[in-house]
């Protein structure tokens, strides 16, 4: 099941899209390892940063993975390092990054700089 955002850029007049999918894989083994069934959100677009570089696919698999997340664990519109506390929470988090990008280091984090989306 996946859900389309579209981010509208009026003064561009350009729309960017970026997909989230709840993906779940299923392990089924009979060698000794236990069956298990693992959920996670995985982020795609097809837009690319203001340097016209790609986006990696992002993989979240709890809603205490933040947006910046090595090191200091941060959210990245609330600089704060609480888990999220549902799921359109993290979603609107991860989306405003992709749109805004951050610096390096952002809010104290170990995090390398990422380039805003590119609209024009």
């Amino acid at each position: 099941m996946a859900i389309n955002f579209n981010i509208y850029s009026p003064s561009n007049a350009s729309t960017k899209t970026v997909v989230v999918d709840f993906v779940a894989d299923y392990l089924a083994s009979n060698s000794g390892v236990s069956a298990s069934t693992k959920y996670f959100f995985k982020f795609t677009t097809s837009a690319r940063k203001t340097d016209n570089s790609r986006y990696d696919v992002r993989i979240v698999e709890a809603l205490d993975d933040l947006v910046l997340d090595k090191g200091v664990k941060k959210q990245r519109i609330t600089n704060t390092a609480a888990a999220y506390t549902d799921i359109k929470s993290m979603i609107m988090d991860y989306i405003y990054d992709y749109v805004q990008g951050h610096d390096a280091g952002e809010y104290g984090t170990t995090v390398t700089e990422q380039l805003p989306m590119k609209f024009n």
